[in-house]
């Protein structure tokens, strides 16, 4: 069998209309691969950022127990924000290793446990601690900017008993 001649004005034009719509299916593979990556990108970017206000926090905390640990005692327990100095040691500002800042917030509740066997009282000191971190110059907690999506906090809290003796309690 001899092919079909084409009538004049008739063309043959298949391959061009499956080249358009091979093209059109190709073209939208590549957006939606282009959308999934700036979405696991973003998701990527704001796990980083909870990590770094979450070491931030352990940090501040660390740092809190510290001062009450060392020589400080019930009188290091105050309510310090990055950049503030208390007791002569200044809260290490994590907002240029880490890009957070931290506030640190201590209440002491003391409890008198009877007496010692010399007869003076023996008094338990609760040092409550918590660690505000987040991504904002303004401080931590900052609620005018949690409908920002770039914007992470984490809090952590830790607590302490420390009896009038400088032992730990039990």
């Amino acid at each position: 069998m001899t092919p079909r001649p084409l009538l004049p004005g008739r063309r043959g034009g298949f391959a061009y209309i499956a080249a358009v719509v091979f093209l059109v299916v190709l073209a939208g593979v590549a957006l939606a691969a282009l959308r999934l990556s700036t979405g696991s990108q973003a998701t990527v970017n704001g796990q980083l950022l909870g990590a770094r206000a979450n070491q931030a926090a352990r940090g501040g905390i660390e740092w809190a127990l510290y001062r009450i640990k060392g020589t400080g005692g019930a009188a290091a327990c105050t309510n310090a924000s990055a950049g503030t100095t208390v007791n002569g040691a200044k809260l290490t500002d994590f907002r240029q290793a880490t890009g957070m800042t931290v506030t640190l917030t201590c209440i002491v509740r003391s409890y008198n446990e009877g007496q010692n066997p010399n007869g003076s009282s023996f008094t338990k000191n609760i040092f409550e601690l918590t660690a505000t971190a987040c991504n904002r110059d303004s401080g931590c907690p900052d609620n005018t900017s949690l409908a920002d999506p770039d914007y992470v906090e984490r809090k952590r809290s830790a607590s302490l008993c420390i009896a009038s003796d400088g032992n730990d309690c039990y």
